[in-house]
């Protein structure tokens, strides 16, 4: 099966950016995966778009192409965060321990 990359406008309609995406990762030429709790989509977007979401308040860049939606961080332990239901169903991403300290930090600044 072929992935093929969706349209935006029917993506961001089917989808709250803030409530639904754990985290996204930017792609070359304006590609983007969402990931939530139970799906990960491909869109691509404007250079515009692609601005204006990476500038959004509530996600936090992890790496040079990873954004990261705080509110939805359920922990930051041994390494790791962790999104969503429990731990052995739960997404994750790998964080250095300096980064755990960063968004600590980020997290409190929102609160």
């Amino acid at each position: 099966m072929l992935s093929v990359a969706l349209n935006e406008r029917t993506m961001c309609e089917d989808f709250d950016l803030e409530q639904e995406v754990l985290f996204f990762k930017v792609g070359a030429e304006g590609l983007v995966s969402f990931h939530g709790n139970n799906y990960s989509r491909k869109v691509q977007m404007s250079n515009s778009e692609l601005k204006l979401l990476v500038n959004s308040a509530g996600y936090y860049r992890l790496s040079s192409n990873c954004y990261i939606n705080v509110a939805k961080i359920k922990s930051i332990a041994s390494g790791t965060i962790y999104f969503g239901g429990d731990y052995s169903s739960s997404k994750m991403i790998p964080v250095s321990k300096r980064t755990q300290v960063k968004i600590k930090h980020f997290c409190s600044k929102l609160q």
